[in-house]
C-alpha cells in the first residue's frame, strides 16, 4: 500500500494550476504598476503639501525647462548616494549629500535661482526641499517620481562617459517601479 503523497509530486492538473496562478500573479503586478506611482506621488502630495513639484515629462516639465533658449535654467540636484549619482544622472545634475544644503555647492540662501531635487522616487527629495524651504530657499522644486519616472520615459541621462540608459536601484522602496529596461544592473 503505498503512502499519500508519495509517487508523483505533481500532476499535469497541479501544473496547469500553478502556471495559471503564476501568469494571473504578473498580469496582476504589471497592471498595479501605473497606479503605485500615482498612489505614491499622491502620498507625497499629502504629507508635503508646502513643496512644488515639476513633472519629467510635459508641457510645463522639467523636460522643456531643459529645452528653453530663453531664460535661466534651474539648478538641479540629486541627492542619491554618491555611487547612484556616479552611475548615471540628470544632464547637468550636481550632486549633494543628504546632510548638505546648497551652501555646498556654492549657491547662498538668499539665492533667486530654482532649485529642482530629485532622488530615486521622493522619499529624500521632499523632505529635504522642505527643509531648504524653511532655511530661506524660496524657488525649491520636486522632480515628481524622481529619476526612476525620468528614466521610465526614456527621457536623457548623464554617465562619467557620456549618455547612459540605466540607473542604479541602489536600496530605494521604489525600485520596483523602475522598469527593467531602465535598469542598471551592477556599477561599471
Amino acid at each position: 500500500m503505498k503512502k499519500a503523497g508519495s509517487g508523483q509530486r505533481f500532476t499535469p492538473f497541479g501544473i496547469m494550476v500553478l502556471v495559471l496562478l503564476a501568469v494571473t500573479g504578473i498580469a496582476l503586478w504589471l497592471a498595479y504598476l501605473p497606479w503605485r506611482w500615482e498612489q505614491t506621488k499622491s502620498d507625497f502630495r499629502k504629507r508635503f503639501p508646502g513643496v512644488r513639484r515639476i513633472d519629467a515629462d510635459g508641457t510645463e516639465s522639467l523636460r522643456t525647462w531643459y529645452a528653453r533658449k530663453d531664460g535661466a535654467k534651474p539648478v538641479v540636484i540629486d541627492v542619491r548616494t554618491q555611487a547612484e549619482y556616479d552611475y548615471s544622472h540628470l544632464p547637468g545634475a550636481k550632486h549633494m549629500a543628504l546632510a548638505d544644503t546648497p551652501v555646498s555647492l556654492g549657491i547662498p540662501e538668499d539665492t533667486n535661482e530654482s532649485l529642482v531635487l530629485y532622488d530615486a522616487g521622493g522619499a529624500d527629495a521632499f523632505p529635504v526641499a522642505e527643509s531648504l524651504m524653511k532655511r530661506g530657499y524660496a524657488r525649491v522644486q520636486v522632480l515628481e517620481g524622481g529619476i526612476y519616472e525620468w528614466a521610465n520615459r526614456g527621457l536623457p541621462l548623464a554617465g562619467p562617459k557620456g549618455p547612459v540608459s540605466r540607473v542604479l536601484p541602489g536600496k530605494s522602496l521604489f525600485a520596483p517601479l523602475l522598469k527593467r529596461r531602465a535598469t542598471a544592473s551592477a556599477a561599471p
